[in-house]
Parts: C-alpha cells; sequence; structure tokens
C-alpha cells in the first residue's frame, strides 16, 4: 500500500460510501477497528447534490482534511461510482500506521 502520512489528533476523518458497493463494509470495519476513539463523518455519496466536489472520489473512501488518505486525486467526473482498489483494500494495519498518533 502507498499511502501517505500519518493522520494528526486534529484532523477530520470521512468515510465516503453509498450502499451496494462491495467494498464499503469492510473498509468501514477496519477504519473504525483502527482508530476507535476517533469521530468518523461518514458521508453517503447519493445525499449529495450534484456537482459536490466530494462526488469526486469513489466509494469507499478514507479522506483526511479533504485529503485522501493514500494519496489519490479526485476524478473530474463528479459521478458516483465504486473505488478500484487494485492492489487490495488497505489493512487495519496499514490504516493504523496513518492514524497511530490519534489519541
Amino acid at each position: 500500500m502507498s499511502c501517505h502520512s500519518p493522520i494528526q489528533s486534529n484532523e477530520q476523518v470521512q468515510f465516503l460510501y453509498f450502499d451496494g458497493c462491495p467494498n464499503t463494509p469492510l473498509l468501514y470495519e477496519r477504519l473504525v477497528e483502527a482508530c476507535p476513539d476517533v469521530h468518523i463523518e461518514r458521508i453517503d455519496l447519493t445525499t449529495l447534490s450534484d456537482g459536490d466536489p466530494l462526488l469526486g472520489w469513489g466509494a469507499p473512501t478514507i479522506l483526511v482534511h479533504g485529503k485522501d488518505l493514500c494519496g489519490l486525486e479526485p476524478s473530474p467526473s463528479k459521478s458516483i461510482s465504486c473505488r478500484n482498489w487494485s492492489h487490495g483494500l488497505p489493512s487495519v494495519s496499514d490504516i493504523k500506521k496513518k492514524v497511530s498518533v490519534i489519541k
């Protein structure tokens, strides 16, 4: 996995999803296990207005202050889609490495 810098304790964590994406439940479960004491804002992409910038992200995605945990950029298409995790979903261990400074 090629994720970048750790999440800091004052950062906003958002989990982008929509029902029907097969990786959504597993990645959310891993995020919660990795960060049990962190507030995670769940955002259902199907509830957003057309043109919302969050629609550029495939589901599921973990954002920290609006940036992808793994460093990817949003798509300019602004359409709802499942994210392609070609190298597999981040493990709990991978996520913990990024959030280890959260208390």
